[in-house]
């Protein structure tokens, strides 16, 4: 039986894809400890928002942490809650894996450290910088003993960029409840925002600013509405919060088109919206890890369309579950869009093969299961070692 620590870096309920992963590290957290869930914890930057919904009812093992700026008193706070509590797995969120909390950490007993990233843990680095920071990878006793990434190109950066050994990263991609999203008809998304029923909607979700490339997204629907008089297709994107979507707005408000590109907010029946879409897109500018909100859509049985950056380039498969486009490029949005509007068949075959792939390979089930082997086999590891201390 293996007790676990859950580091995340922000407060609880933040909602968006993080919810969902705080499910899978507490089921997963859960089978380690052979059914006791009573060996689970979690640790926040803050518990400001109350218990996280995504854990169960009643769920008390929380300890407030601020990963970003810890002070001494806070690491020591901390290294007390896992000595007191007898964790012996602690797995951080994007923390880098030479860090001065690991110390203290196993000091208190934790034996094995395991990184879950979901960014960009650092940029490619040229060949005399990947030596010196594999040395400082090699030479620190007190470093992580492994690291998750969502997809491949996050993986990369890992070895190629911050010189972390190949044999101590694993890829896990994220899984999605197949049974709430699922395709079929839905008349939600046009009824709730008042589109006509003959509109095709293209929708987007997620957070809401700029490195998401919304300001692509809507010069792209603007392309399609005015210069190209596309009238046969509408714009939901959903997510934002308080007024995160008024610069937005601004762009295009009093024109013509602007009832046909809609903010929808933060909701909850993303899965009923989805049924009734046409396509999703995911337009990033900044390299996602995987991007929850497009497995979700495919899973839904739409195609997507998606930066060429990062993670997207793992979860679309280019020209068999949706389309690739330049980062930045809103004319070759707007074309990969139009492409499908104009071959709805070719449409309904990508969201055909999307929905398969999840069946295939990203279900909540097979997603779990990988993360499981992945944290075993570093604590089979790690039992192994002779710690340094």
């Amino acid at each position: 039986m293996t007790s676990s620590l859950f580091l995340i870096r922000y407060g609880t309920n933040e909602g968006y894809a993080l919810e969902k992963m705080e499910r899978a590290f507490y089921d997963v957290g859960v089978e380690l400890a052979d059914g006791a869930s009573d060996q689970v914890h979690f640790g926040y930057a803050n518990l400001e928002r109350g218990a996280p919904r995504s854990l169960p009812a009643g769920f008390g093992n929380l300890v407030a942490f601020d990963l970003s700026h810890p002070s001494n008193a806070d690491i020591e706070r901390l290294a007390a809650y896992v000595r007191e509590r007898r964790i012996e797995l602690v797995v951080p969120f994007d923390l880098q894996p030479v860090h001065p909390l690991y110390r203290p950490l196993r000091h208190a007993g934790a034996k094995t450290i395991v990184g879950y990233w979901g960014a960009p843990i650092s940029s490619l680095s040229p060949p005399w910088k990947l030596v010196a920071k594999r040395l400082e990878i090699a030479l620190s006793p007190h470093r992580a003993d492994g690291l998750v990434f969502e997809s491949r190109a996050m993986a990369a950066l890992a070895v190629q960029g911050r010189g972390f050994p190949r044999r101590q990263v694993d890829i896990v991609p994220l899984g999605v409840d197949l049974g709430r999203y699922a395709p079929g008809p839905s008349t939600l998304a046009h009824e709730a925002f008042n589109f006509p029923p003959s509109l095709r909607i293209v929708v987007f979700a997620g957070h809401i600013y700029e490195g998401k490339g919304i300001g692509v997204l809507i010069e792209a629907a603007l392309d399609l509405l005015e210069r190209r008089a596309r009238n046969d297709v509408c714009f939901l994107l959903l997510g934002n919060r308080a007024r995160e979507h008024e610069s937005f707005e601004s762009t295009y408000a009093g024109r013509p088109c602007s009832e046909l590109i809609r903010f929808g907010g933060y909701r909850r029946d993303v899965a009923e919206i989805l049924r009734g879409c046409f396509c999703g897109v995911v337009p990033s500018l900044v390299a996602e890890s995987y991007a929850f909100s497009g497995v979700e859509m495919a899973a839904s049985g739409l195609p997507v369309v998606a930066s060429r950056i990062g993670g997207l380039t793992d979860s679309v498969l280019d020209g068999v579950t949706g389309t690739l486009f330049e980062p930045g490029d809103a004319r070759a949005l707007a074309d990969a869009l139009e492409a499908l509007l104009n071959a709805p068949d070719l449409a309904e075959k990508m969201g055909r093969a999307a929905r398969a792939r999840c069946e295939r390979e990203l279900s909540l089930a097979a997603h779990r299961a990988r993360l499981l082997a992945v944290f075993r086999k570093r604590i089979k590891e790690s039992r192994r070692a002779k710690w340094r201390f």
